[in-house]
């Protein structure tokens, strides 16, 4: 019986430092938006695609990665659900002009994408004032 209580109290301690702990360093908080001051347009060759939870677009987002002259750049393009709902594809080595907002992202350069044209085809995702059109 008193092991019992011993580790319950055991217990209780760790709890209350975790969450002592965590509101003393909170989780670093982004506040991704469009900013049209920022923005920029990149041309490239698709390197990567990649589908993750986003911070910039609080959702499953799409994303890719342009590699044009010496330097690589992600995009995010929009939840994924978006591009599937207007069946938009784009894939590995497809040359594409990103015009989208300069953040950064995990400490590096990245783009929040408003439009992107691959060969012909011109995909909008943000207004011209930066708005997410889903």
């Amino acid at each position: 019986m008193k092991t019992s209580r011993v580790i319950w109290a055991l217990l209780v301690l760790a709890g209350v430092t975790m969450v002592v702990s965590q509101a003393q360093n909170p989780p670093a908080q982004h506040n991704y938006k469009y900013e049209v001051a920022n923005q920029q347009t990149v041309e490239g060759i698709v390197s990567d695609t990649r589908d993750y939870s986003c911070p910039v677009s609080g959702a499953l987002g799409a994303h890719i990665v342009i590699k044009s002259v010496g330097s690589e750049i992600e995009a995010h393009l929009a939840p994924v659900t978006f591009l599937k709902q207007y069946d938009i594809n784009i894939n590995k080595g497809d040359r594409v002009t990103v015009v989208g907002s300069r953040i950064v992202y995990e400490d590096k350069p990245a783009l929040i994408a408003k439009t992107v044209t691959v060969n012909h085809d011109t995909y909008n995702f943000r207004d011209d004032k930066g708005r997410p059109l889903w």
